[in-house]
């Protein structure tokens, strides 16, 4: 398992997270690269590319955002759109804070990586799998990864 995702241990999951290759120049998925992902449901987690790790209150992770999807290319392809939608003025990671950054926006300024983790058909849920891979981060470094804005897991789903 690849160092970013240390906060993940693989007894916890049946089968390794899977990577896709790294974004190209323009930091954006391809259209190619994501019609090698699967339809079905899952989990992504999106870190930075280029090495850049987030502090958090217990140390410091390249991961951007964990996301769950019931149809994983769709999602991943909904990302490319955002992404593409971003403009190249990058004042926003100057100094000039008056809105919060979004993850598409991180995504834009640092690149990404996306490890994709395929839920086993029929006995595993996208959603409570969402739930249990934020609450192990969240227990590892005290915060959720910086693109996600709500708390969107509950620690009772968690086995």
């Amino acid at each position: 398992m690849r160092r970013e995702l240390g906060f993940l241990k693989v007894s916890d999951y049946s089968q390794p997270f899977r990577k896709t290759r790294c974004h190209d120049d323009e930091l954006n998925l391809t259209s190619e690269e994501i019609c090698n992902v699967t339809t079905g449901p899952g989990v992504y987690i999106i870190v930075s590319s280029d090495n850049t790790k987030f502090v958090y209150p217990k140390g410091i992770s390249p991961v951007i955002y964990i996301g769950e999807a019931k149809n994983l290319r769709r999602r991943l392809q909904e990302h490319l759109k955002n992404l593409n939608s971003i403009q190249d003025d990058d004042s926003y990671m100057r100094g000039h804070w008056h809105q919060p950054c979004s993850r598409y926006q991180y995504m834009k300024y640092y690149g990404a990586y996306v490890y994709t983790f395929h839920c086993l058909k029929n006995t595993q849920d996208s959603k409570n799998l969402e739930s249990q891979i934020l609450w192990k981060f969240y227990e590892r470094y005290r915060s959720l990864p910086v693109g996600n804005g709500a708390r969107s897991f509950k620690k009772e789903s968690v086995k």
